[in-house]
């Protein structure tokens, strides 16, 4: 009598977190129109906000798949009393795994970008590829998202 609603917890647990991962990537993504500050001081202060929140973002992205994977491993355990049986990702998981290296990347580029812009360096190349790898990481993580609802829609 439980179980069910404790199962849907946890399948739910990802998907809530996931969410409001992504509402905080494309807010983070859709950062540059406000640059058309008055002022340095406001231009350099978004700046920082933005290298902030890339940072937490990155670190939530590593944190909602340790949550998928938590809730497969418990999942295993209710339906099938195997920590183990859903452990191995499918083509949901694995292009979250994908997206997790291609955010890491996407992360050490804006870090690249703001340590050549600290020391002085030329950094347009660098920010460019930031900013293109960023706008291709935003269509993915659509793509993703709209896979793990049919997953999701699959499991409940």
């Amino acid at each position: 009598m439980v179980v069910e609603p404790l199962r849907t917890a946890i399948i739910l647990a990802h998907p809530i977190a996931a969410s409001i991962l992504i509402w905080a990537f494309y807010k983070q993504h859709g950062w540059v129109p406000k640059l058309g500050f008055a002022n340095r001081e406001d231009r350099d202060a978004a700046i920082r906000d933005h290298e902030s929140m890339g940072n937490k973002v990155a670190l939530a992205v590593l944190i909602v798949i340790v949550i998928a994977f938590i809730s497969n491993v418990l999942r295993g355990l209710i339906d099938n009393n195997d920590p183990s049986s859903l452990l191995l990702p499918g083509f949901h998981g694995w292009t979250g795994l994908i997206g997790l290296a291609m955010m890491y990347l996407l992360w050490r580029l804006g870090r690249k970008t703001s340590e050549a812009r600290d020391s002085g360096e030329k950094f347009a190349s660098i920010k460019q590829s930031h900013e293109k790898l960023s706008d291709l990481v935003a269509l993915l993580v659509a793509i993703h998202a709209f896979l793990g609802f049919l997953y999701l829609l699959s499991i409940l």
